[in-house]
């Protein structure tokens, strides 16, 4: 299966890249800004994002509807929480630093 994997220019974690796992194995890394087309191995179960120490919920594989999913920052996009909560996704939600979506 094919899948087209999208990270968007946010403000946050501009200078790192994101990786990609597939079932615990990294299979691509994401820059800032770009879209990247990536083969899952077959019998492909679970994709999760990597950053340092952070990540994100693990999301399943027959959640991809489109062939399209876009990983970001769960923060970056909203204002308040850029401000207010950093300290809060780098320790306590270091699991839900990262989002993947389905779709663009």
């Amino acid at each position: 299966m094919e899948i087209e994997v999208t990270r968007p220019k946010q403000f946050a974690d501009m200078a790192r890249d994101y990786h990609l796992l597939v079932d615990g194995k990294e299979i691509a890394v994401i820059k800032r800004g770009t879209t990247q087309t990536i083969t899952l191995p077959e019998g492909s179960k679970t994709l999760k994002g990597v950053i340092d120490w952070c990540s994100s919920p693990e999301f399943n594989v027959c959640d991809i509807r489109s062939g399209r999913i876009v990983l970001k920052n769960s923060f970056g996009s909203n204002f308040f929480k850029f401000i207010f909560l950093p300290l809060y996704y780098i320790s306590l939600g270091k699991n839900r630093y990262l989002k993947i979506e389905t779709g663009i």
